[in-house]
């Protein structure tokens, strides 16, 4: 068993003093104390259904209860004083770039950008010695599903066997694959919160990544002759998960009945457009910077900018907007790029940001 639910909180699977009730069972429930989060919930919003969701951790088989409420979530405090954790949402405007790795956020009141979840540990290390391990593990109880050169039989019906050893390792590259997940979620949700303190009104392209974490179909020389690689971005969106944010960020303004604004890239083209000469030209992936009238701009955070006064029909910017806002852009966007120029952390190249530059 996986995970398992009901439709409703008065028969079959419910909740109820703290119990869980399900043909004849009742189940304890163990509830951190002196949350105020859980607390609030339960005392002031009603139960619909619940969930047990079953999670393996350090190989072990742990079993959670989520409830489904009505109603908008309490603010998350840090003690009984009340105090808040993050701002309260203002009614402004925000445009969000978002990339493979990195995230530009452009508001009336704040300009930065940043790379998506800066703080998690990559554990590449330990996830290639486990990787090293299962496939010796393999290759030594299967030796008749392999060919002499050590790849793979093809066209026909292999038995693998697995020994302890190699399934106590999968469980550990699990663990750590588990563990990456949770990082992530846990700094985007910490994001989302910093991009809603700057506005309410998010606006935002419509990326396909899983389009772009696919290798591509054709084939192509460079200038030398030689074939170039296929792959493109599927291991960064991998690791960052960038659509995450985006329904993190979509999920919470739910709450206070807003939703993001997803802009159409066919019409829109924010990375091409220049709203002084009112014209629009293609740039290499490697040009992080470009030229707006006399001022040279992060080219994902002037994307931002722009997405920031979209049209309401989210099919172009509105050039009026872009021109009443632009001198604030800048003089945020020249803070933002000083205060990363004298940062001693390690930035990704699509920043465009070089040390001591």
């Amino acid at each position: 068993m996986t995970s398992l639910e009901g439709k409703t909180n008065k028969s079959g699977i419910r909740f109820k003093n703290n119990e869980i009730h399900w043909n004849g069972f009742v189940l304890p429930v163990l509830i951190r104390k002196k949350d105020l989060f859980i607390e609030e919930s339960l005392a002031c919003h009603k139960i619909k259904y619940c969930r047990l969701v079953k999670k393996v951790i350090r190989g072990k088989d742990t079993y959670y209860v989520q409830l489904v409420m009505d109603g908008i979530p309490p603010v998350k405090r840090i003690n009984s004083t009340g105090a808040f954790r993050h701002k309260e949402t203002p009614p402004n405007r925000v445009g969000m770039d978002i990339g493979t790795s990195t995230i530009a956020v452009s508001s009336e009141t704040e300009v930065w950008i940043q790379p998506l979840a800066p703080k998690i540990p990559q554990m590449d290390k330990e996830k290639r010695r486990v990787l090293r391990k299962l496939d010796r593990s393999r290759r030594s109880n299967n030796p008749n599903n392999f060919h002499p050169d050590g790849t793979v039989k093809r066209g026909i019906q292999l038995t693998w066997t697995r020994s302890h050893h190699y399934l106590k390792a999968l469980h550990q590259l699990k663990e750590l694959y588990r563990k990456r997940s949770v990082y992530v979620k846990e700094q985007h949700s910490q994001l989302a919160n910093r991009i809603l303190s700057c506005g309410d009104e998010v606006y935002v392209e419509t990326m396909n990544f899983k389009a772009l974490a696919k290798r591509t179909k054709e084939t192509r020389k460079n200038q030398k002759g030689k074939f170039q690689r296929k792959k493109r971005f599927g291991k960064s969106i991998g690791s960052y998960a960038p659509a995450m944010l985006v329904d993190i960020v979509h999920q919470k303004l739910t709450y206070t009945h807003n939703q993001i604004n997803k802009v159409n890239t066919r019409t829109f083209k924010a990375s091409q457009y220049n709203h002084v000469t009112d014209s629009y030209q293609k740039k290499k992936l490697h040009q992080r910077w470009t030229w707006s009238g006399n001022h040279l701009v992060q080219r994902d955070l002037y994307s931002a900018f722009l997405l920031m006064n979209s049209e309401m029909n989210v099919q172009q910017t509105n050039r009026e907007l872009c021109f009443q806002t632009f001198q604030r852009f800048v003089a945020l966007h020249n803070q933002e790029m000083e205060r990363l120029k004298q940062n001693k952390e390690n930035l990704p190249s699509s920043t465009g940001i070089k040390k001591g530059s």
